[in-house]
């Protein structure tokens, strides 16, 4: 309270305090949507992941293989956004993303149980996926994250094997992106920097991810398809069978 009377503008100083509270809800759930199942957690909604974890299945045809084992994968994920491809939900009457509401100064307890008086704000998220068409979402999975690293996976090859089996490339019914950790990310400008020799003996320079704007912002895309960097996407997922 102290700290907010002696500010010239309180309302700054109460929003950079609470940045990391909404970065960490931000976190958590993009975490959500890649990750959580109901059948674990009846709590929370049922993320992709918990859709696109089986290559036998129907959804299955939707996922490429890039071919690790163990714990130590990671994933690229191409979605269609749209109403009736992949979208959020969220409640009838309430607001979409994070609510912040102020609920004025209260009185509070110390560890030692000494009072004292704060100004106390609510943050709440109310979220949910529908995925109403698989055939809109592509999963490249297993990506061994030491081979990626090491320039041992075609990485781009499973890019296209993905891209050609998102319907999204080809009925233009929304808007798709493609989701991937900075690893991820990092090594496709790895893979996609360099330089080839044509038929005709001249060298030409290679670049698979290029920039693009969306919005006002520059941002890498792969054939035209923005590239989002996401750091809630692990390193440590299991092997998808």
């Amino acid at each position: 309270m102290r700290l907010l009377k002696l500010a010239k503008n309180a309302n700054a100083v109460r929003l950079s305090e609470a940045r990391a509270h909404i970065e960490s809800i931000s976190q958590t759930m993009a975490s959500a949507f890649f990750y959580e199942d109901t059948a674990t957690n009846p709590k929370a909604f049922k993320g992709l992941g918990a859709r696109f974890n089986n290559t036998t299945g129907q959804s299955g045809k939707q996922i490429v293989n890039a071919g690790g084992t163990g714990t130590d994968n990671t994933s690229i994920w191409f979605v269609t956004w749209g109403d009736n491809q992949c979208h959020l939900l969220y409640p009838e009457n309430s607001q979409a993303g994070l609510k912040r509401e102020d609920k004025g100064e209260q009185r509070v307890m110390d560890q030692d149980g000494n009072p004292y008086y704060v100004q106390e704000e609510l943050f709440s998220w109310h979220m949910g996926t529908s995925v109403r068409d698989w055939r809109y979402v592509t999963r490249i999975a297993n990506i061994d994250v030491s081979q990626l690293a090491d320039g041992n996976v075609d990485i781009y090859r499973f890019m296209r094997q993905a891209h050609y089996r998102n319907r999204g490339r080809r009925i233009k019914a929304g808007r798709m992106a493609i989701y991937c950790n900075s690893d991820v990310m990092e090594a496709l400008d790895a893979a996609g920097t360099g330089s080839v020799n044509t038929s005709a003996g001249h060298s030409v320079d290679k670049l698979r991810i290029r920039p693009m704007e969306v919005q006002g912002k520059e941002v890498m895309a792969y054939r035209s398809i923005p590239i989002r960097e996401v750091d809630a996407i692990l390193n440590t997922e299991a092997q998808v069978a």
